[in-house]
């Protein structure tokens, strides 16, 4: 399910109609429409802020929006299995470099 879906999902859940959920988070309801529909990307900080709003884990909630953002980034590209291998491979060299307390720049 896309992110937007989800957010709706959940608000219809909350019994939040969508200009509640937007007065809620302090949202133009017009954008709101357009994150729930796709047509819009929402912030980290808005991910974070309907979290609280709808009583969400936040990580699981930024997982989700950050999965998403990562499959819009690579779906037109032709080598995006080998893309994300390397970027894995990256992450993997933080995590050891992290747990050394080594800052890591690429």
């Amino acid at each position: 399910m896309a992110f937007g879906e989800y957010i709706r999902s959940l608000r219809e859940k909350h019994n939040l109609l969508l200009r509640e959920m937007a007065a809620n988070l302090n949202m133009d309801v017009a954008y709101l429409s357009k994150i729930e529909r796709g047509n819009r990307m929402a912030r980290r900080e808005q991910v974070v802020a309907f979290a609280k709003t709808l009583k969400e884990d936040e990580n699981e909630l930024i997982k989700l929006w950050m999965s998403e953002q990562i499959v819009l980034m690579l779906k037109n590209e032709k080598e995006r299995t080998e893309i994300l291998k390397i970027a894995k491979e990256k992450i993997s060299k933080i995590d050891e470099l992290s747990l050394l307390n080594i800052d890591v720049t690429f």
